[in-house]
């Protein structure tokens, strides 16, 4: 296992590589099972957690930390995607083109899902539409609460402060 003593860049890297990571190993376990009910997505996540701690490839506080983040971005995925009656790609808000393949291809699988269980994910209290400075988050596009400037993320990647105002709040950017 890797050394708990990691500098930010080296930690947000392997978070942002985590994120890739259970993104990955949850459409793996999705595409294995028949059956789409509601405890699925969380037993898929919690799968692939579980799988990167046992290869030491994450901490479990990492672990923890990046599932957090995953859920987070499904769950906004699934309010915009019932909500706004909007493809994924609007939600994105990104030249799908620049976006690698396979993460594209995970992250909709999973957003699907996570569609199908929106009545379920919207019971829990953790659900929030704020993302903050220094969460990892997903493919996208987030706007400052503060001045409206957005940035674009093209693979996960940790959010640093706005460019425009420093602000450390953002909402996903919808059109």
């Amino acid at each position: 296992m890797k050394s708990p003593q990691k500098n930010s860049k080296e930690r947000y890297q392997q978070l942002e590589h985590g994120y890739a990571l259970l993104l990955e190993r949850a459409v793996k376990t999705f595409e294995d099972l028949e059956k789409k009910s509601a405890p699925v997505l969380r037993h898929l996540l919690d799968t692939a957690k579980d799988k990167a701690v046992e290869l030491e490839e994450l901490t479990l506080e990492e672990a923890e930390q990046v599932k957090e983040y995953v859920t987070h971005d499904l769950h906004d995925a699934a309010r915009h995607l019932i909500e706004e009656e909007r493809e994924l790609a609007d939600w994105l808000r990104l030249d799908l083109l620049l976006v690698e393949r396979q993460l594209l291809h995970n992250f909709s699988t999973l957003a699907e899902l996570a569609r199908l269980e929106f009545k379920h994910l919207m019971k829990d209290p953790r659900h929030a539409l704020e993302w903050h400075t220094g969460e990892i988050v997903g493919i996208g596009a987030l706007q400052c609460e503060s001045c409206g400037k957005q940035i674009h993320f093209h693979k996960p990647g940790h959010i640093p402060p706005c460019s425009g105002c420093h602000g450390t709040c953002f909402h996903r950017a919808h059109i």
